[in-house]
């Protein structure tokens, strides 16, 4: 395919996820808002004060008073976002109380964003509804998963209907084209040098099934596909959306899902823990009793509990419910594909999802505690629970406590020996002064240095002890979720608001999907999330199963067989090959809910292996390669890129997890109050070094050292993402060409190549195998020969023409070698799987 067909398609597809991840955004975060706070002055049904009605698209296009209230794209010049801020006394809303920082975030986001907003005019948008109860159950995504009679291999479906429309397969990818995707797409990481010369000896089926199996089985598989999880938990290492309060046990269940994924956890097991892997029924709840929770399934519902969560909002009230509408919301997504988050206010307008729906959700949720109490009075408590120890644990940390009381106890001693020496010189100066003899003036300024100094040094220790005592070890304990003694149904919140209630709404599940149409059976205590995650986790559940095989292939092909993998409801798309969907959604039931034994066998296909090569015929009939005529050429995501290039310069090193959070370095925490990390907090070189996943995540404003990210579609943490935006913007090449970290790992590079044997053709070899996963053809080893030599030629020259010498000039010839391996790592060869 050309570059120029190429971007016209990555836009197209990036257009479709675009209004489908804008729509619910929107949705789920900004329709709630301008409900609870904005329609009771700016509504059809209240009043139009101002002249400005914000329950409608043309409502605010057209604007009030003072003109159109959103400039779409330009928050900057919107008087809605100028009027929250309250920058302006004059424009103010809400008049009577400002909005939380979060909840202007998110209308500032919104606008950002260009203000997507589905409603047309308040008349047109009550004549929608969705599909009802029956309709709903013929739609085919509710209907059961049956898989086609005879069993055939993966590659029937595909060839059967690229035959249905006179298309042919592309012919096998090269040998080692296919490992680099191979090993990309399973481990987030080039292949070794070892790798490609063992597969270059022999890539025959055997070889490469032998190849698969050692990918499936190393850690780095299951760091990459742990972080496609993360993605849809919305996992970051703090907590709030406002101040950047830490999340120190936040690690845990990251850890957790690690090492579900190289475990390969059954996939139903890995549901039911997130959803209620602290739950514990006795036998006399009328169900089978349950054996002790573990460390690692309390753990597991951090799923839940994550957050983010508006921690200062003053209304707990409010609070309360919009920490359910996102657990609702995570659920709905992550394990079923479905937008419930829509039902919060009504009746869903596309999909056979009640508001009575959502409310027995809710009431499963309400029934559960996820904030516990509060800090300093303003903000709500995250609730955490201590988790087992093992009698060694108990040992370990009995030690660890005796070495920190140590360590403790003599920064007092040092901190107050600084505070008697500040003492002391605090008497000398008074005395000296007392004199009032304009000979001491000198001994004076010296002695006011020193004080200044003396002063310095123990504000450092009194700061140094108040972090230790910050940082003091505690048992382990997890982020998750507890019920309340006694379960709670919930009333349907009027418009999403939780002071204005209607009926009250058993805890139940979503009526399309139960079998038989029967309620749901509840244990007589306990919220219901076992029960909830029973459900969920069903085989004959029609979304599960389906929905994480498509997960799975969307993440090894770049398009899903459902293309809207996070919509399986009415306004996503339908399957491309449903007969293909159903059955790996059976397979993957009868493999035990086995995720490595589905990624193996969909690896394995012929379809998987097929190369990226253009066929303009094909590509007349099927641009979109909906029918995977072809490989799809995808771009290498954030984290394969930062941990490919410290890969490549030899500055990975491994990690077995833990904290993440650089919280004991000095400066980094606000400790007035609840603790903050401050914005521009510095992070350990060692930690720098490890894989993208065991960085920590803000969320609000990133790590200045993890920059990358940004830059190349990192999802917000703050969302729930199983589709990540892929976008071409020039500040992708700027970041290249001109980031410190491309130049510190291009000069690392280089030094590991300099250590090879052979003259610079073999280490340009070398240099094409490390980078580029292939060897350089005859034409590019001339070119890159010629390339050292001129920039050699050109940093001499320039050298001896400048005025200012230094000693610490770098040799021309590895400087030359730098550019070429810079160059090189900002080329499409290397940034794109073919």
């Amino acid at each position: 395919m050309s570059p120029r067909i190429f971007i016209i398609a990555t836009i197209a597809l990036s257009s479709v996820s675009h209004a489908a991840d804008d729509t619910a955004f929107f949705e789920n975060r900004v329709r709630p808002l301008l409900i609870e706070r904005c329609f009771e002055c700016h509504s059809q049904e209240k009043k139009i004060k101002g002249g400005l009605a914000l329950d409608s698209r043309p409502g605010w296009q057209k604007g009030g008073d003072s003109g159109p209230a959103i400039v779409p794209g330009k928050p900057e010049d919107s008087l809605l976002i100028k009027a929250v801020h309250y920058t302006d006394k004059d424009l103010e809303m809400p008049p009577k109380k400002k909005l939380s920082d979060g909840e202007i975030d998110i209308l500032t986001k919104w606008v950002a964003m260009g203000a997507p907003d589905p409603r047309e005019t308040v008349a047109a948008r009550k004549a929608i509804t969705g599909l009802s109860l029956e309709e709903g159950r013929q739609f085919w995504s509710f209907k059961p998963v049956v898989d086609p009679p005879p069993q055939r291999p993966i590659d029937d479906f595909i060839l059967a209907k690229l035959a249905e429309n006179n298309l042919a397969p592309s012919p096998p990818a090269a040998p080692l084209i296919l490992l680099r995707r191979v090993t990309f797409d399973l481990t987030g990481l080039p292949p070794t040098p070892e790798q490609m010369a063992a597969f270059a000896a022999d890539s025959s089926d055997a070889a490469y099934a032998k190849l698969v199996d050692q990918l499936l089985g190393s850690r780095a598989f299951a760091e990459r596909w742990a972080r496609h999880w993360l993605d849809l938990s919305g996992y970051a290492d703090t907590i709030g959306l406002g101040r950047a309060i830490p999340a120190p046990n936040a690690w845990r269940y990251r850890d957790y899902v690690i090492n579900a994924f190289a475990a390969d956890k059954p996939y139903d097991q890995f549901v039911r823990e997130q959803i209620a892997g602290d739950v514990r029924r006795s036998a006399a709840t009328g169900f089978a009793g349950d054996p002790p929770a573990t460390a690692e399934s309390i753990t597991a519902s951090g799923f839940l509990a994550i957050g983010p969560w508006e921690l200062v909002n003053g209304d707990k009230v409010q609070l309360r419910m919009d920490v359910i509408d996102r657990q609702i919301n995570r659920v709905g997504l992550a394990f079923l594909g479905m937008t419930f988050g829509c039902a919060r206010c009504h009746d869903h307008k596309f999909d056979p999802v009640t508001q009575a729906d959502y409310y027995a959700m809710a009431g499963i949720f309400r029934s559960s505690i996820t904030l516990d109490g509060r800090l300093n009075g303003v903000f709500s408590a995250i609730h955490e629970t201590a988790l087992p120890e093992t009698p060694a644990e108990l040992v370990a940390r009995a030690k660890e406590m005796e070495i920190f009381e140590k360590k403790l106890a003599d920064a007092k001693a040092d901190s107050q020996t600084l505070v008697d020496a500040k003492k002391k010189l605090d008497g000398e100066l008074k005395g000296l002064k007392d004199k009032k003899d304009d000979k001491l003036n000198a001994e004076i300024v010296d002695l006011e240095k020193k004080l200044d100094a003396a002063d310095k040094k123990a504000g450092d220790a009194a700061g140094a002890v108040k972090l230790l005592e910050f940082l003091r070890p505690t048992e382990p304990r997890a982020m998750a979720m507890h019920d309340r003694p006694e379960a709670e149904d919930c009333a349907i919140n009027i418009r999403g608001n939780a002071r204005q209630l209607g009926d009250s709404v058993p805890r139940g599940f979503v009526k399309v999907m139960l079998p038989g149409g029967k309620p749901a059976a509840f244990a007589e205590s306990g919220s219901g999330r076992k029960e909830l995650a029973e459900w969920i986790a069903d085989a004959k559940n029609p979304l599960t199963a389906r929905v994480m095989a498509n997960r799975v292939w969307f993440h090894l092909f770049g398009q899903g067989i459902v293309r809207s993998v996070d919509n399986f409801g009415v306004r996503g798309e339908p399957p491309t090959h449903p007969a293909l969907l159903d059955h790996l959604a059976a397979q993957f039931v009868k493999d035990g809910w086995s995720v490595k034994k589905l990624v193996r066998s969909i690896v394995l296909t012929k379809t998987y292996r097929q190369s990226s090569s253009h066929n303009a015929a094909a590509f007349a009939k099927d641009p979109d390669n909906r029918l995977l005529w072809r490989s799809n050429r995808r771009r290498l995501d954030a984290e394969s890129l930062r941990d490919a290039l410290l890969a490549i310069s030899g500055k990975l090193t491994p990690s077995k997890g833990g904290p993440t959070l650089p919280l004991a370095i000095p400066g980094n925490v606000n400790l007035g109050g609840p603790a903050s990390i401050k914005d521009d907090p510095r992070i350990d070189e060692a930690m720098l070094h490890q894989r993208t996943i065991y960085q920590p995540v803000k969320r609000k404003n990133p790590f200045e050292k993890l920059d990358l990210l940004a830059v190349f579609d990192f999802p917000d943490p703050n969302d729930e993402t199983g589709q990540r935006n892929v976008t071409t913007v020039p500040t992708q090449a700027l970041y290249l060409m001109n980031a410190p970290l491309l130049r510190e790992v291009a000069a690392e590079t280089v030094t590991r190549i300099f250590k090879s044997d052979g003259d610079d053709k073999a280490r340009l070899q070398t240099l094409h195998r490390l980078i580029l996963n292939r060897d350089a053809t005859s034409s590019e080893l001339e070119k890159r020969l010629q390339f050292l030599d001129d920039y050699a030629k050109q940093q001499a020259a320039e050298s001896a023409s400048s005025a200012e010498k230094t000693t610490a000039a770098k040799d021309p010839r590895e400087a030359a070698w730098e550019a070429l391996v810079h160059s090189l790592f900002a080329s499409n060869p290397f940034l794109f799987l073919e």
